[in-house]
This record gives C-alpha cells, sequence and structure tokens, in this order.
C-alpha cells in the first residue's frame, strides 16, 4: 500500500498546479484520505462541491478540481490514490 501526505500551501489549485503539467482538465484519481491542517474545496464535474477541513475523514472520486482555502497551508493523507497522483494521461 502507498500512502502519500500531500502539502498544499495557500493559493495552490489542481488545475492550475498539477493539471496543467500532466495536460488533465481534472484530477481522474480517486482518494480516500484523512485533513491533518488547512482547508480545501473540491468541485466535482457534475458540480457538487465539498470542503475538508482539520480532523475530516474524505473519499473524492474521480473527475474533480480541488483546491486551498483561505491562508493556512493544507496538509492530508491519503490512504487511496497516492501510487497514481500527478502522473501523466494514459
Amino acid at each position: 500500500m502507498t500512502i502519500g501526505r500531500a502539502s498544499y500551501e495557500p493559493g495552490w489549485k489542481w488545475s492550475e498546479h498539477v493539471g496543467a503539467a500532466t495536460g488533465a482538465t481534472l484530477c481522474e484519481v480517486e482518494h480516500v484520505g484523512m485533513v491533518v491542517s488547512g482547508c480545501a474545496a473540491c468541485r466535482m464535474q457534475d458540480g457538487r462541491y465539498y470542503e475538508m477541513r482539520m480532523g475530516d475523514l474524505f473519499y473524492i472520486g474521480p473527475g474533480h478540481d480541488s483546491w486551498v482555502i483561505g491562508l493556512e497551508p493544507y496538509v492530508s493523507i491519503h490512504f487511496l490514490g497516492a501510487e497514481h497522483y500527478a502522473q501523466p494521461s494514459r
């Protein structure tokens, strides 16, 4: 099992900082994790919107964008999805 730790600074957005580099408009990896600190938002392709805050456990399905909210870095631990994150589309 690959367990990942993600840390993003205020102003970070997946579509701008990861998607642009991989050629993708949305993250197609599903994630299961826990927020260690900070706050982030996620918008699914179908328009659903979620916010994840310190202490939250989360599941995010494929087809989403996400970004940091506020002035504190966002840190999360990922139990599913870390092995495929930020890889070029196949």
